[in-house]
């Protein structure tokens, strides 16, 4: 299931950059930022841990950028290099920004990973396959590119199933990003 989703994923990354070469007369892309990131996966628990990649793919505001807070569609993945529980997401990023050059901003959505459910004899016990996803960041941008710090986030809260176990997945890192 997980590379089902994470082929779909690259095809949908793929479909939307594959219009990047446009005529200054053309109008803009959809597409707002592409953030590329390293996670500290799971520093909560010592049942998994490593280091997460993280691709994340950032759609242009609903509401423009004329309202304080920008609220940009967002797909993305994170990928454990050491063989632990990866995930596919989707959800929304608001975005405020204190000046033109710093920001903050919090995630929410949905994620699934590729974890056995309910319970990961070798790893966390999350419950379910789709998760709760929730992070914030703190980033300084100058021109098209930002670097910033990023903790995210991901349980069913209780919510979602009805299984007790409920470790979660919180990973903290770095994330560089580029703005079209």
């Amino acid at each position: 299931m997980f590379t089902r989703l994470s082929a779909s994923l690259c095809i949908l990354v793929a479909t939307l950059f594959s219009g990047q070469a446009h005529a200054e007369s053309e109008a803009p892309s959809i597409v707002d930022s592409i953030i590329l990131g390293a996670f500290a996966h799971e520093v909560w628990n010592s049942d998994e841990s490593g280091v997460d990649g993280n691709l994340e793919l950032r759609l242009r505001p609903f509401f423009g950028h004329d309202w304080s807070v920008d609220i940009l569609p967002t797909v993305g993945a994170t990928v454990n290099f050491s063989g632990d529980t990866n995930t596919v997401y989707a959800g929304a990023t608001a975005r405020y920004r204190f000046t033109e050059a710093l920001f903050f901003e919090g995630f929410f959505g949905f994620t699934v990973h590729d974890a056995n459910t309910p319970v990961d004899a070798n790893g966390l016990d999350l419950g379910c396959k789709l998760l709760f996803r929730e992070g914030a960041g703190l980033g300084y941008q100058r021109g098209k590119h930002s670097l910033g710090v990023y903790v995210s986030h991901a349980s069913h809260g209780g919510i979602i199933c009805d299984e007790d176990e409920n470790d979660g997945i919180t990973s903290v890192g770095l994330r560089y990003g580029y703005h079209f």
